[in-house]
């Protein structure tokens, strides 16, 4: 219930006690499916409060983490236009799962980060003011690309006004007159009601359930266990969902999302992370036990045809009755009491012959002991995998288990999927600026027109195909001549000029660069430029 309204509505009412007067100090993801905001209060430095916006497939949640440590690779800044505002105000929209974070500046423009929290359609997206109206905004930038369609959000559209009187309910049913409620709210009345026909007394509970919901301040927060999935809930699971296991039951909102992050990466990431263990360490099982049943059936094998000195005893016990240049000879074996045919070269003397086949035999106890030695180590083997497979079933904790996998050099292939994944961009640190180089013209359109916003510096070679290069813009910090000469650099080694001693490259703020409908991947108008004269240089700190 993370994702339902009245969940929502509590949560932005304890935001708006705690980060009201807070400024935005820095915006980041490092992983394409969550997003990174730390506040700071400039009267109180040592202060920080960070929100984390989670939206993977399997977790869509905020979450508010005391202290957050940036990675020092593959992140990437986001929504700097908003750095260094002020929070004013949060927005709680009616009847609808979305909040705004609303921001001033130092000039009284106004910014907003609206929260929509859609469950798997969930997105922050930036309002700013309208170039025509500063008095209206519209959208910046979104988080999720994905989600186009949220390009088309009005932000003061998003109230819903809708009509819940008792008439309203008798006339149109509860899923129309609450849809905030959702499934689990709907569940947790049909328990509450005896007879589900019976409307009045539906409405009866129906008043009572709206009347606890609205005393915001004496919710309480249910963190629990359905099965093996962790759930979040705003009443108390066990009058609702048949066997429901409560983990955590806490009064406070944020720590009631920290409490359900918590739970489902801890239980989560160890089922998936000890699935995949067990799956490397059974396929390794498996080939070690296919390798000692073919050993025994080669030692078999070897063992029932292993006659290579006894061939050259009969041989050497025989050496007068062997013609010269034989191909083969019939003797009597003295070891099974019976007639035997001995092969032999024709070029070797009986004696050259019995020879041969002790060296032969030699090898072939060489064969076996071998044989034998690693039988034995894969036996060894077969029981440090068996031990493995049950002292991994047995981890309660994930740290642990990663530490006992590290200890015992188990590897295991794609095994944290939950790390960050890699940027679209090449992505350079230069002087405290962050420098975006396009991989190719699919990439270029989306740096360009998705990652780079209008403070951004743009750079590409001119009158040449290249990289697009974006200077991400840092709020109040105007762009060194240095660090455009490292970017225009980029710009010209990563383009047709590279072997060129020396390449002419577009700079102009991104504002000024527009993609005509219909053009090809990558190709945009300039509209105002200025050119600096480079050598193409690949990045070397």
């Amino acid at each position: 219930m993370q994702n339902n309204y009245y969940f929502i509505r509590a949560l932005s009412l304890e935001l708006s006690k705690q980060i009201i007067g807070l400024e935005i100090a820095t915006i980041f993801s490092q992983n394409k499916n969550e997003l990174l905001i730390g506040l700071i209060d400039n009267d109180n430095p040592e202060t920080e409060f960070w929100i984390r916006a989670t939206f993977t497939p399997e977790l869509t949640t905020l979450s508010f983490p005391q202290t957050f440590a940036r990675a020092k690779r593959n992140s990437i800044d986001l929504f700097e236009s908003v750095i260094g505002k002020k929070i004013t105000s949060i927005r709680q929209f009616n009847n609808e799962r979305a909040f705004g974070i609303e921001l001033e500046g130092e000039h009284k423009e106004n910014h907003t980060l609206l929260f929509k929290l859609f469950g798997s359609r969930s997105n922050i997206v930036l309002f700013s003011p309208s170039e025509e109206d500063k008095n209206t905004q519209e959208i910046e930038a979104i988080f999720q690309h994905k989600l186009q369609a949220d390009w088309e959000i009005i932000y003061d559209d998003l109230d819903r006004s809708i009509e819940q009187e008792k008439e309203d309910f008798i006339e149109n049913g509860i899923k129309i007159t609450f849809p905030t409620f959702g499934k689990d709210v709907l569940k947790y009345l049909d328990n509450r009601v005896t007879d589900t026909e019976n409307k009045n007394l539906y409405w009866q509970e129906t008043e009572k359930l709206i009347s606890y919901f609205d005393k915001i301040e004496e919710l309480d927060f249910y963190v629990f266990l359905k099965k093996n999935d962790v759930k979040l809930s705003i009443l108390n699971p066990t009058e609702f969902i048949k066997d429901a296991q409560i983990l955590h039951k806490t009064n406070g909102v944020l720590e009631a999302c920290n409490l359900f992050y918590m739970e489902f990466s801890r239980r989560y990431y160890l089922h998936k992370e000890k699935n995949a263990a067990l799956k490397a360490i059974e396929k390794r099982h498996r080939q070690t036990k296919n390798y000692i049943d073919k050993t025994l059936k080669k030692i078999e094998k070897v063992e029932n045809t292993m006659r290579y000195e006894e061939f050259g005893h009969i041989l050497m016990a025989n050496l007068h009755a062997v013609e010269p240049r034989s191909k083969s000879v019939e003797l009597f074996d003295f070891y099974k009491n019976e007639q035997i045919t001995i092969p032999l070269k024709d070029h070797l003397t009986p004696q050259k012959n019995a020879e041969l086949f002790y060296r032969k035999g030699k090898n072939q106890k060489l064969e076996i002991d071998n044989l034998y030695q690693n039988l034995e180590k894969k036996e060894e083997q077969l029981k440090t995998l068996e031990s493995q497979l049950q002292d991994i079933e047995n981890f309660e904790s994930l740290k642990e288990m990663r530490k006992y996998l590290k200890t015992n050099k188990i590897k295991v292939s794609n095994l944290q999927e939950n790390e960050p994944d890699e940027l679209p961009f090449k992505v350079f640190e230069y002087q405290d600026f962050q420098i975006l180089v396009g991989k190719n013209s699919k990439n270029n359109d989306l740096l360009t027109q998705k990652f780079a916003y209008k403070e951004d510096l743009w750079l590409h070679a001119r009158g040449v195909a290249g990289s697009h290069v974006v200077i991400k813009y840092r709020a109040g910090k105007p762009f060194p001549k240095s660090v455009i000469e490292k970017a225009a650099s980029l710009a010209a080694y990563y383009s047709k000029r590279k072997t060129d001693s020396l390449c002419p490259v577009i700079v102009t703020p991104k504002k000024y660069v527009r993609k005509p409908k219909g053009a090809a991947l990558g190709a945009v108008v300039v509209e105002r430029e200025d050119v600096v004269m480079v050598e193409p240089k690949g990045f070397e700190g």
